[in-house]
């Protein structure tokens, strides 16, 4: 079968404004990023529209307006740096229609409405990154303290679950139900808290896994350990 060409590659041809390479990653990742999209929720009409606007921003510009591709450091995969962006988009989106479903009957903005403005995320790439922040901190805050000490231990610190009995005299059955314990009550809260901010998007905490990854590795210059 043959291989296709390296990411690194097609980016950089990309960012030059290549058009077989454009066509290339078009191509290559519609169709999926389609998927992705539906699968979060997004109507078909809405997820096309966020690609259309996608690929048209992949292509270079005007020098006050740098290529979408510009953004991307090549330290996650293209396909999910892609989806993430476009998640963030759709959620820009739906935020945007359930604002203007709530502007006074005759269409002049409330001091609540001009408030709300105020206090949204600075740019288009923000509004996930403060979802996930939010959402994934308030289901840590709910979990018990001693859980939270072991999680720590186990995936901060990287002690086993045998060094954690020797410390504090537990067996490691108590362990072990203690981390599992905890791990599902925070995807429950996590997902729940998703839900009651977005009742429209459709995430597995799977989903949160991966773009939580995405943003630890520099995702638009953020970072998850440093959310500002």
């Amino acid at each position: 079968m043959r291989k296709g060409p390296d990411t690194e590659f097609v980016v950089r041809q990309c960012r030059q404004g290549e058009p077989n390479a454009l066509g290339w990653l078009r191509l290559t990742h519609h169709e999926a990023l389609r998927s992705i999209l539906l699968a979060r929720g997004a109507s078909l009409t809405e997820a096309e529209d966020l690609l259309a606007d996608l690929w048209a921003d992949c292509v270079p510009g005007s020098e006050d307006k740098p290529p979408l591709l510009d953004k991307f450091n090549g330290r996650c995969s293209l396909r999910g740096w892609l989806a993430t962006v476009l998640t963030n988009r759709w959620i820009d989106l739906k935020r945007k229609e359930h604002r203007r479903a709530q502007l006074p009957v005759n269409g002049e903005s409330s001091a609540d409405e001009e408030m709300s403005e105020a206090e949204l995320p600075r740019t288009r790439d923000d509004s996930l990154l403060e979802l996930l922040y939010r959402s994934i901190g308030e289901a840590f805050a709910r979990s018990p303290a001693q859980a939270l000490v072991v999680l720590r231990l186990v995936h901060e610190y990287g002690l086993t679950q045998r060094e954690i009995c020797r410390m504090a005299d537990w067996s490691e059955a108590k362990v072990s139900r203690l981390l599992s314990e905890a791990m599902a009550q925070i995807r429950k809260d996590a997902l729940r808290s998703l839900k009651t901010r977005d009742p429209w998007l459709e995430l597995s905490w799977e989903d949160l896994e991966a773009m939580c990854e995405i943003y630890q590795k520099g995702f638009f210059g953020w970072r998850a350990d440093g959310y500002r």
